[in-house]
């Protein structure tokens, strides 16, 4: 049996692969990375402590294949070691652009990797424009979205609320979103906890990924500017207000109205969002995403 890694260096990553992970153990040996190093000295110190962590975790079995999700900082040292070692990387969710650095480290993955899940057809033009081999890219949709579809409606909240998710980036203020949905005193604000990747947080509140799901599906607005809000919001048909420049350059669904993070503009968008309602879009998704994925990599592994 054919053995895979996938490095979970967030509790997100293995939250929203779980119906890949599920398919996958069907035909593979499945080891999923988790690193004990805390992320307490930056992106750079982390970045190269949890690379020396994995390379002592690889020397414990000889993989056939390593799965890399997304374009956290993170990743690219340990895609790095895996090159260097011989292992074939799959890449997940590249072709894509962003904003802060992201844009720089998914590229530098891309470069790394031998074969390629997108999750638009956008993505998957751009590798390919971009010199990828198209045996080599495939675009079966976003697992992200997958799993939002699938999860059984429930509410979490009985009154109106605006769902604030806002990973903080250099050169924008938290405090222009606060500002913005103070505004709004007849809405409960539901936050969850923001990554530090700047040292810089906000909110503290962590759900499940099903209550979270459905927190979007029910939120009358989702503000900020988490990639969720963009991909498994579109599934759902939800407003969404993308602050700043964090996701200034990602493939935008109907429902998304993008401001700069300035309070005035964020209240004006949320004004207009809470009284719009959309159809689900499908831009980031497609059937069975998790079966046709572990069904290629069965092919070329």
């Amino acid at each position: 049996m054919k053995k895979l890694c996938f490095p979970a260096t967030s509790r997100v990553h293995l939250a929203r692969q779980k119906l890949l992970l599920e398919e996958l153990k069907k035909y593979f040996e499945v080891d999923i990375f988790q690193p004990t190093t805390k992320n307490e000295g930056g992106m750079s110190a982390f970045s190269i402590l949890i690379a020396i962590e994995f390379n002592n975790f690889l020397l414990r079995k000889s993989y056939d294949c390593v799965l890399i999700r997304g374009d956290r900082y993170e990743m690219l040292g340990l895609t790095m070691i895996c090159a260097y070692k011989g292992i074939k990387i799959v890449h997940i969710e590249g072709g894509d652009l962003s904003g802060a650095i992201d844009n720089k480290i998914r590229y530098a993955i891309t470069s790394l990797s031998d074969y390629h899940f997108c999750t638009n057809e956008e993505s998957h033009k751009r590798l390919i424009t971009g010199g990828i081999s198209p045996d080599k890219v495939w675009n079966f949709g976003s697992l992200d979205v997958e799993l939002a579809k699938t999860i059984e409606p429930k509410k979490i909240k009985n009154k109106p609320y605006l769902l604030v998710v806002f990973h903080p980036i250099e050169n924008e203020n938290q405090d222009e979103v606060i500002e913005a949905i103070s505004q709004f005193p007849s809405y409960e604000v539901v936050t969850t906890s923001s990554n530090k990747d700047y040292k810089k947080g906000y909110g503290k509140e962590e759900y499940s990924e099903e209550d979270y799901i459905n927190l979007i599906r029910y939120a009358s607005c989702c503000v900020g500017n988490s990639s969720s809000f963009l991909k498994e919001a579109s599934i759902l048909g939800v407003p969404v207000v993308n602050v700043g420049n964090r996701q200034n350059k990602r493939l935008k669904p109907k429902n998304v109205l993008d401001v700069p993070c300035e309070s005035e503009k964020i209240r004006l968008a949320i004004e207009f969002q809470i009284q719009n309602k959309y159809e689900p879009d499908n831009i980031y998704y497609k059937p069975d995403t998790s079966i046709q994925i572990a069904k290629k990599l069965q092919e070329i592994l």
